[in-house]
Parts: C-alpha cells; structure tokens; sequence
C-alpha cells in the first residue's frame, strides 16, 4: 500500500497527517470528486492481508472514522426521511409508480454520490415487518400539566383518539380546568419554571413496535367553554320555579330537591327545617342567596344520611329492606354510586323487587359497572400492594412507571369482562386468553397479536404459564419484594382470596425469610423459618400454595431458569408448578373456589364481614349454580337475590 500526504476527498483536504489514504480496488465503492483519479470509499476496515491483495495502481479508497455516523437527509417526491447513517440501507417505504424526484442533505466532509434503491420481494423479512407496520394506527393523546422542580406533572385530556387517515384531521379534547394540576405557587418563588402550564400534544407510546409518526399542523387552546350559560351542573340545582326570585319558599324548593336526590329518599320535615335554618343564617350574617343556598348543601353533603346507607329496624330479628334502602344498596353495590331515576322510580312504586334480574343487568351492562369492578377488584386481589411496590429497575427494566399503570388495569378489565360475558368461574383461574392491551400484551412477549392500542380485548396466548388471575403481573408482582419473588405472601393471598381457607395470623415478633440465607435453596430456607416456634402449622396451610409460584419472579414474569415448583397440597395433591396447579383448582376444587367469590361479594356488598353461620349457608346453597358452571353473572344475580342481601 501507499501513503498519499496530499489531495482532495469530496472538497476536504487530504494533507491532515491523521488521514491515511490507501491504494485498492473496491468495485462497489463511492467514487470521490478529487484530484485523486477513481477515488472511492470503503465502508469497513480491512487487515492487512487483505489490503496487500487488493493493491493496485490508480486506485484508492479510504477507511471512514468508526462511530462517526453521518446524519442524512433524503427527500423522495416531497417525503422527508432522517436518519443516522450507521448502515448502507437505512429505510424501507413504499414507492407510487412514475417518475421520483431524489434529494439528499447530509451533515459532515463527505457528499452523497448515489442513492440505491432496492426492490424488496414481497417474503421478504423485511418486507412483512413493513406492511406490519403499515397496518398499525397512531393514536394521538393530549396532555395537560404543570411544570415543577422535580420535572413535568402531566394529565390526560380525555382518552387517545386513533388516526386511521392520512389526511389532516381536527380532533377534539375537552376536559374541566379544575381536573388538572393548578399553576397557582406561593409569593416570591424564585423558580423560574415553577407554575409554567405545560400542553403536550403526542402520539401515544404502547409498546415497542415501530409506529407511523404523527403531523401536527396546528393546536388550539380554547376555554372556558360551555354550550350554555349558566352550566348544566349550576341548573341542576338552581332549576327554574315560579318562585325563581330568590325567596325563602325558592330556596326551601331547591333544597328539598338537593336532599332528596343526597339521601335517596324524601327529606323529612325535620331534615328540610334544619338546612333553612343554615340558609336562613347564612342570609342574616349578609350573604347573597346563592351563597346562603351553597351553606346549606354544604351541610346536606355532609350528614350521615348522604355519607352513609342508613338502614331502619324495628326489631333485632332479620327484616327485609325496605324498597329505597334496597334501590341505594343494589346501586353502591354494582355501580359505586347513588341509583339513577329509573332504580328510584321503581323502589317508590314497589316494583324494584319484581324487576331485580333486569335491574342487575342493565347495571352490570351500564357505563358505571366500571366502578364496581376497579373497587371490588382492589379489595378482593388485594391489589393495593402493586400500588406501593418499589421494583428494582435493573432486573425488571419492563416493569415501568408506564406499564404498572395498565398492568394494575388488567384484573379489573379480566373481572369485568368475565362477569359481562356470564363466563364460567373457572376462568377466573385458568383461561386461554388473557385481556390486554398494547401495553399488557407486549409485557406478556404478546405485543404482535393485537393492534388496538390501550383498547382491552382478548387475546388467545397458547402458554402454560398465561390465563386467570393467578398469573396477572400486577398480583404477582405485588405479592413480592420488587427483588425477588415471595411463597409465602403469595401462599397466603392464594389462600385468604382464592379458596378462602385463610391461615390464622402469625404469631408477633416472626421475622420474614431472611436475605442471609440467599445461597440455600428455597425449600431449606422455609424449612428454617417453618422451625422457629409456632410457625409449622400456619406455613403447612401456606407454604404448599406458594411453592408453585416460584416460577414467575418479582415481576410477575416467567422466570428463564428451570426452578423446582413440586408442591404437595394441603389435601395431600401432587403439583409440579403453577399449570398443574391451576388445573387443580379449576376442577377438583371449583365449589371452593366459587364459594371464595360469592364470599367476597356479599361482604362487598353488604359492608360487612359474614357471620359464621351465614358462610355456612351460602357454602351449602352455592351448590345450586354448580351445574352451569358458576357463570359469574349468574353469581352477581345470585348475590342480589339471595336472602342475606335482601335482609337487614
């Protein structure tokens, strides 16, 4: 090989002693504009054998810099395209036939001489990942915020809106000022960026697939905003009235109303004497009406009779709620919240027993149910201990900020489609579909099998390890110490939520499974913890539940180590990890486990825990949905009709 100390590369000057410029053939180079004749560019190091071979007069090529991409710009018919030029061929799209105008810009020494374009066959690897791609559907989200120390602190306008077209389009996000984070700060903050609102229009992250990038032409920020004045919400409660002049016989109108609609039933003449009262002291202390009606509602708001469900006995012995009692519990039951008109207006024409199976399933099938299946869930899987968890970002980077979001909405989803759904309780522990979104099905490894975004749908997941409660994320996850997985709080949760033979509680003063026995296995650290005193007999109602679990790790995931998950139940059954497990419960023990449910709703629904001859009856009389399966619909209407909710 040569040295050459001089010439030119592209318009750059060659004398920089640091640049070696060599002799050598390479046929598919980049030719140079230079003083050099046949200058070209190779793209990769060679050794020196190689260098020696490929050695022959008038011509050259020259070793680029390594890690010092060039960012290039190729415009194709108008389409603008970026991209670090690590790699030859760095995109892949799909060209109209005729003619293409080619446009390059490049940062950097060197010029672009040629732009390749390469037909791809339509099997071609590359080539079903791009119509892969193509089929995918932006979603854009709007978010509002504020600024503070620590970083932004953005809420969502409403939910993201998919972009199907490709042509401009105008989305609409409306939402109240006064559910996002306040730019009001104290006197005299000397921070520059606190209580700057911030306004973030993007296209909403799910998992890691590629997706079509979003164009944004313009953001409009419109408010306040309302299609009438004043307010729906302000009518509601000032309502037009012959007596609309601001007397005390207006406001004794409005507040009856008010007090009726908060204590699900007429105001009494006493209750509706004590708020004028308020109102009438309001008045005298100089406020005007509508703040003087605002006192008394304020106090409306904050009696027993709108804080808590009040039922009336005249006797100790079991009586049947009366039919507004019944309209009040049947609605903070399935919807979390006050009965609309329609339960109202059947309850006072004393109807609302006769039409209790339409009532449960216009309420299960209603906006609202939403709320009863985020509550109950949380009481029921205990998922309160996913909220609080801190997991180690080095060993489980999937489980983000981001992701627990909607993998904490996963059983909640599960539970209420299965009840919309009437489909069997055996689901509940072993399904061949889990529900997911993007977000779930990509920390499942199933991010290939749905393109609905953050819509729930159900996706079939042929592994062992997936399907029902037993292996959702976010319970298993949070039965664990964010490091390493947990047989005993899983053990316990499994029994107490599942099969409801919950273990007595441990004695005080015993510690955990301590980290110092790490290098033992896990059967011989619990057989240390089994053998400090008064431990054996709760760990042998434990333990054999939470062997099997071993497999998944603090995440929630399947572990990628073979682990030693036999088990032997409390009944003496063999299992050999979670699958055999799960097909244990959904079969040989599927009474139990339906009792477990039916448990947990009426203490739901009632608001209290069963007394012990009332769990004997149900265990008894639970029997009769047996043939169909425990349908879990049919278990909610089982619950609304049963005696012990009915009773009071």
């Amino acid at each position: 090989g040569y040295r050459v100390a001089k010439g030119t590369v592209g318009g750059a000057n060659l004398s920089n002693p640091d640049l070696d410029l060599h002799i050598g053939r390479v046929p598919e180079g980049t030719p140079f504009r230079g003083e050099l004749d046949d200058v070209r560019i190779y793209r990769r190091a060679l050794d020196e054998s190689e260098l020696l071979a490929l050695v022959q007069p008038g011509e050259a090529f020259v070793v680029p810099p390594p890690d010092k991409p060039q960012v290039v710009t190729l415009l194709l018919n108008g389409r603008e395209f970026s991209a670090d030029l690590r790699e030859p061929a760095f995109l892949a799209t799909r060209l109209e036939a005729g003619p293409l105008r080619v446009a390059t810009r490049q940062s950097g020494v060197r010029d672009i001489a040629r732009v390749v374009l390469t037909p791809l066959a339509a099997d071609h690897e590359l080539a079903r990942r791009f119509e892969m791609f193509e089929r995918r559907v932006p979603r854009v989200g709007v978010h509002l915020g504020l600024r503070r120390d620590c970083g932004s602190t953005l809420v969502p306008v409403g939910t993201p809106r998919a972009v199907s077209g490709s042509e401009f389009e105008r989305f609409t996000f409306e939402g109240a000022i006064s559910d996002f984070p306040s730019p009001e700060v104290e006197k005299d903050n000397v921070n520059y960026l606190a209580g700057i609102r911030e306004i973030a229009v993007r296209s909403e992250y799910t998992d890691g697939r590629d997706m079509p990038r979003l164009l944004v032409k313009s953001v409009d920020f419109e408010g306040p905003l309302y299609e009438t004045w004043p307010p729906a919400s302000h009518r509601s409660i000032f309502f037009e009235s012959d007596n609309n002049d601001g007397s005390k016989a207006y406001a004794r109108e409005v507040l009856r109303r008010f007090a009726t609609r908060a204590y699900r039933r007429p105001a009494s003449s006493a209750e509706l004497s004590a708020l004028m009262e308020v109102f009438e002291e309001a008045q005298a202390a100089g406020n005007e009406f509508r703040a003087s009606v605002r006192e008394a509602l304020l106090v409306a708001l904050t009696s027993p009779q709108f804080l808590f469900l009040i039922e009336n006995s005249s006797t100790p012995d079991p009586e049947p709620v009366g039919d507004r009692e019944l309209a009040s519990k049947l609605a903070y039951f399935l919807w979390n919240g006050p009965p609309d008109q329609k339960t109202l207006q059947l309850a006072a024409s004393g109807a609302l027993r006769r039409h209790l199976d339409t009532e449960v399933d216009r309420m299960i099938n209603g906006e609202h149910f939403g709320r009863f299946a985020a509550e109950f869930a949380s009481q029921w899987l205990d998922l309160q201990r996913f909220d609080v968890l801190e997991p180690d970002r080095e060993r489980f980077p999937k489980l983000t900020r981001a992701a627990r979001v909607h993998l904490r909405r996963e059983p909640v989803e599960f539970l209420q489609y299965l009840i919309r759904n009437n489909l069997p309780a055996r689901h509940l522990i072993d399904s061949d579909f889990v529900l997911a979104n993007e977000v779930v099905a990509d920390y499942y490894d199933l991010g290939d099998r749905t393109e609905e975004g953050f819509g729930w749908v159900p996706i079939r997941h042929d592994r062992p390890g997936l399907g029902g409660i037993l292996t959702q994320a976010a319970i298993l996850a949070g039965l664990s110490d964010g490091r390493e997985s947990n047989p005993v709080k899983r053990g316990t949760w499994l029994a107490r939520r599942i099969v409801a033979e919950p273990p007595d509680p441990p004695p005080p003063n015993v510690p955990d499974l301590s980290a110092d026995t790490a290098g033992l296995s896990l059967r011989e650290r619990l057989a240390m913890h089994r053998s400090q005193p008064g431990c054996l007999q709760c760990h042998m109602k434990i333990d054999p539940w939470g062997v099997p679990f071993e497999e998944y790790d603090a995440g929630g995931r399947m572990k990628q180590e073979s682990v030693d998950a036999r088990s032997k139940l409390p009944d003496g059954t063999e299992v050999a990890g979670v699958g055999e497990l799960k097909r244990y419960l959904a079969a040989d023990r599927i009474d139990q486990v339906a009792f477990s449910v039916l448990k947990h709703l009426l203490t739901y629904a009632n608001g209290r825990s069963l007394e012990y001859s009332e769990l004997a009856y149900l265990k008894q009389d639970a029997t009769k949905l047996r043939a169909d399966g425990y349908r879990l619909r049919d278990m909610m209407r089982y619950v609304v009709s049963n005696k012990l909710f009915l009773e009071k």
